[in-house]
């Protein structure tokens, strides 16, 4: 299976690029975390991030990711059930997620598609194919722009696009195309603007 056509645009064809990810994610959680604000930006700050569950599991599956760019496949599909094994996590090796990515609270996320830079996944949220198609190329699955965030048990299914800045809260089942800079709105998934006074993805109750 080849790489989704952004894994060149972010870096996940070189270690040098995925790593640049990973520091992205952490610099990301440790900007968001009130505590971690507190603390001096030492690298003994950096490497503490990998003691949280949302850090390892983002780095669990880039190196995945990486792993099936390489032609490793079957050693990224090994990777990748380490996540569902430790931390309940199923990131697919073939999903191509931009740097920045969030796992507010990792336990039951589903992700199989494509993702912009800033994706925030809260628990349970699911990212994939219809009912009919689990896995495969990833044309059958969702593409999401950047800073796109889906709530708890939210779902996004099919070949939909999502644009820039738009929010799924959660319970809601996507499976229609949504413009940019929208809410989600109810589980008949009506589309609102978003107010751009209350335009940040960092609340918990999303």
């Amino acid at each position: 299976m080849s790489a989704h056509s952004s894994c060149k645009t972010h870096g996940h064809h070189s270690w040098s690029g995925t790593w640049g990810n990973v520091k992205e994610d952490i610099t990301r959680q440790l900007n968001w975390s009130p505590e971690s604000q507190l603390l001096e930006k030492t690298a003994a700050r950096q490497i503490s991030a990998f003691f949280r569950p949302e850090i390892q599991a983002l780095f669990i599956y880039r190196l995945s990711h990486f792993l099936c760019i390489r032609g490793w496949r079957r050693t990224a599909a090994v990777v990748a059930r380490i996540n569902l094994t430790l931390h309940k996590v199923r990131i697919t090796p073939q999903s191509c997620i931009g740097p920045a990515c969030r796992l507010p609270h990792p336990p039951g996320v589903y992700f199989h598609g494509a993702a912009g830079r800033e994706l925030t996944l809260f628990s349970m949220a699911i990212c994939g194919a219809s009912e009919s198609v689990i896995e495969g190329p990833l044309s059958m699955h969702p593409t999401l722009g950047n800073r796109v965030s889906l709530g708890a048990t939210a779902v996004v299914s099919g070949p939909v696009s999502v644009g820039d800045d738009t929010k799924i809260p959660y319970t809601v089942n996507l499976t229609k195309d949504a413009p940019a800079r929208m809410i989600v709105f109810s589980k008949r998934a009506r589309l609102i603007p978003k107010n751009p006074a209350h335009g940040s993805d960092e609340e918990d109750h999303l």
